[in-house]
């Protein structure tokens, strides 16, 4: 037991037990208080920190918007603007429609002098009939007898015919002025347009107007063209090809004309001979060179 005892009573010694830090002796009624904050205290002479300039805001630029230009609205034709454009219209008609009446009066002149008559003529005996009356006088001189009623209806058939014949000739004198005025005018047309081709092939015009004239219709005697094909269309068609070669010409670019090199002058010799180096350069020390030199000069 007494063993037991000194054991315990030496138990633990030599060996160091952890001190326990003592507690601070807090009122509970008082929070502790934060730490505080340590503030640095910057010298006086370090400089400050520059503030970096704000960014300026870059002006708003106004971009031109091009002006729009409303068509304007067509105007409205007044009275005056209509009665202008039928006037014109209707100046135009008539002096075309005189154009017209006076070539084909020139026509029915050139092919009838004596005029065109539609009284019934007796081709045997020249006498005119005019009335059934005539008719049945006519008959009883040749010996023959016709009923009042029969020479009516002969006359009358006679003159019909008379009639559409001579509505006929008028009608184509009337074509053939029509003819006429369009040659003339088309051929003038043609002349306008393809003047400037005509001018740098003068050989081409003459051939053209040869191979036009063969499908024309022409009395040379009168100086009327009977038919004739469209002059616009034949020439267009003809001259199509060197038109569009004329065209092509003006529209390419022309080529540089390349400067020519200045020919040489004495300010551009070589040597003193100021001949490229062909003749032997003066020497006066030479004295076979100034000798024959003094020779060639006749001396």
């Amino acid at each position: 037991m007494q063993d037991d005892e000194f054991d315990k009573a030496f138990e633990g010694f030599g060996e160091e037990k952890p001190e326990t830090p003592e507690k601070p002796d807090v009122k509970e009624d008082e929070a502790p208080e934060p730490p505080k904050e340590e503030t640095k205290q910057e010298p006086e002479d370090a400089p400050k920190e520059e503030e970096a300039p704000e960014p300026e805001t870059p002006a708003k630029v106004e971009l031109e918007t091009p002006e729009t230009t409303e068509p304007e609205s067509p105007k409205l034709l007044t009275k005056e603007d209509v009665q202008a454009v039928v006037g014109d219209l209707l100046n135009t008609e008539r002096s075309s429609s005189r154009e017209l009446d006076s070539t084909t009066k020139e026509v029915l002149d050139a092919y009838y002098p004596q005029g065109l008559s539609n009284v019934v003529v007796d081709e045997k005996t020249g006498i005119e009939l005019k009335t059934p009356q005539d008719v049945v006088d006519l008959y009883e001189k040749e010996g023959q007898e016709i009923s009042h009623e029969k020479a009516a209806q002969w006359l009358m058939n006679e003159q019909y015919r008379i009639d559409q014949a001579i509505s006929k000739i008028k009608d184509d004198a009337k074509g053939i002025a029509e003819t006429t005025i369009n040659f003339r005018r088309d051929a003038q047309a043609a002349m306008d347009k393809y003047q400037p081709l005509f001018d740098k092939y003068p050989q081409l015009q003459a051939k053209v107007y040869d191979r036009f004239m063969k499908q024309v219709k022409y009395d040379k005697e009168k100086d009327i063209i009977l038919s004739a094909p469209d002059v616009m269309d034949f020439y267009d068609f003809a001259l199509e090809p060197y038109q569009m070669a004329i065209e092509y010409q003006n529209s390419s670019p022309k080529p540089e004309e390349k400067p020519e090199p200045p020919k040489p002058t004495t300010e551009d010799r070589m040597d003193i001979g100021g001949d490229g180096g062909q003749s032997e350069p003066d020497d006066p020390n030479d004295f076979a060179q100034q000798v024959k030199k003094e020779l060639s000069k006749g001396l």
